[in-house]
């Protein structure tokens, strides 16, 4: 018996126990991994000003 990796429910088809989640909390841990990337690559006015200051000297 296999559970799912976030909510630890049981998993029940085999696509779902290679992948380790059922298939919403699959989507949604997939959706965590792309906001968190998204987040990850922001950039901030002052680094783009920071960045400028440098050039400029």
């Amino acid at each position: 018996m296999k559970l799912c990796g976030r909510c630890n429910r049981q998993l029940k088809t085999s696509k779902s126990m290679e992948l380790g989640f059922g298939p919403v909390c699959y989507r949604k841990h997939q959706q965590e991994l792309a906001d968190a990337e998204f987040v990850r690559n922001q950039v901030t006015i002052d680094e783009i000003m920071d960045g400028a200051v440098r050039r400029a000297s």
